[in-house]
């Protein structure tokens, strides 16, 4: 499969006191990306850690709508909410890879030529 969308879901410390919910929702997050990933929908979650707490996990998918439909899953919308009230600088991010970089990149050098900036 050729993944083209890329979804970042960052993080910093646990909120003081909430450090035991932050390792359920990460814990979670984990098995719903495993889930999607065993049904194809995904690639597996590669999960990054700093030394010192905070990190990030990233999903690849076939196609921007594709990771957006996720998005918009109960139990996905369940744990993205449980998350903002768990860690510190919580952030979602989609982004583009594959063959999609590659078209937004000509695209945007298109326009910077166009516009003299290139």
């Amino acid at each position: 499969m050729t993944w083209n969308a890329a979804l970042k879901i960052s993080y910093e410390r646990p909120i003081a006191g909430r450090e035991a919910k932050a390792m359920e929702v990460f814990a979670d997050g984990l098995t719903i990306y495993g889930k999607l990933a065993a049904d194809g929908r995904c690639a597996e979650p590669e999960v990054f850690h700093h030394l010192v707490g905070g990190g990030m996990f990233i999903i690849k998918f076939e196609t921007v709508e594709t990771a957006i439909e996720t998005l918009e899953m109960d139990d996905v919308r369940h744990m993205l909410d449980e998350a903002m009230f768990t860690v510190e600088d919580f952030d979602v991010e989609i982004m583009v890879t594959g063959d999609q970089l590659m078209s937004n990149m000509s695209l945007y050098t298109a326009i910077g030529t166009e516009l003299g900036y290139i």
